[in-house]
């Protein structure tokens, strides 16, 4: 891509957070009134996570659906490519998800106003008293129906590679009762690479896994959570291998 291009993509996609989040943001705030467990605010997160991705020349594939429990939270594991994982995956999941933020995030006007009304969670990284707080927040979320959304990484891959995961996503998993389904995002790392503001549009591949039910001690949890990576790692490589072929061909 060259520079007019990169400077009249990245330029869009400002522009269209910036007005998005205005507009939206109020309409978000605004049912978070009406309806205090935010399900409708998580709606109009929904609708501005698509626009953003559609408006930006994003398009994303989605396969696995069936996989999704309709009837019953869970707690979906993904891998952590870039920014617009959060947009992908808050537009296209079809369930009532809740997030697990950084408490700086809920500063920013509108967006971090909506987040709040959405019943979003924040976290103050570093702080492990806060970091508890919000872990039995997330608790209470998934007892109220809701769906958890963690990156076990703990932070956006630099290089594309998958990381070590923590055991966050299965300790809560296990202390909810909930099973842990996987989430493998091919691609949205490219659209913008970790420490640029530079935008490069391009397809997202999201493959969703059989939930894994929890297990029944530490070991087993951890060997749960190894082999959830295992099959992240597997798929990610094979559809980032496939998609290679598929741009050499074009």
């Amino acid at each position: 891509m060259n520079k007019l291009v990169a400077i009249y993509h990245t330029g869009r996609f400002w522009i269209l957070i910036t007005f998005l989040s205005i507009i939206l943001g109020i309409l978000s705030i605004g049912l978070g009134f009406l309806d205090r467990s935010g399900g409708r605010s998580h709606q109009i997160s929904r609708l501005w996570c698509r626009l953003l991705c559609k408006l930006n020349g994003v398009t994303v594939e989605i396969n696995g659906l069936e996989n999704i429990l309709t009837d019953k939270p869970q707690v979906f594991v993904s891998n952590h490519q870039g920014y617009f994982d959060i947009f992908v995956l808050s537009g296209y999941l079809p369930v009532q998800v809740r997030w697990i933020a950084k408490s700086s995030l809920f500063k920013i006007p509108f967006v971090g106003w909506a987040m709040t009304a959405a019943g979003y969670i924040a976290v103050e990284r570093g702080n492990r008293k806060k970091a508890y707080e919000a872990f039995n927040k997330a608790l209470e979320k998934i007892k109220a129906g809701c769906s958890i959304v963690i990156f076990p990484e703990g932070t956006r891959s630099e290089d594309g590679e998958i990381g070590a995961f923590k055991r966050g996503s299965n300790l809560m998993a296990s202390r909810s009762k909930t099973p842990m389904t996987p989430i493998t995002l091919v691609g949205s790392g490219d659209i913008i690479k970790k420490g640029s503001a530079v935008i490069t549009p391009g397809p997202v591949t999201v493959i969703i896994s059989p939930p894994v039910k929890h297990g029944s001690d530490r070991k087993e949890n951890v060997a749960i959570l190894e082999s959830i990576r295992g099959t992240i790692v597997d798929l990610h490589r094979r559809h980032s291998r496939r998609e290679s072929t598929a741009e050499i061909r074009r």
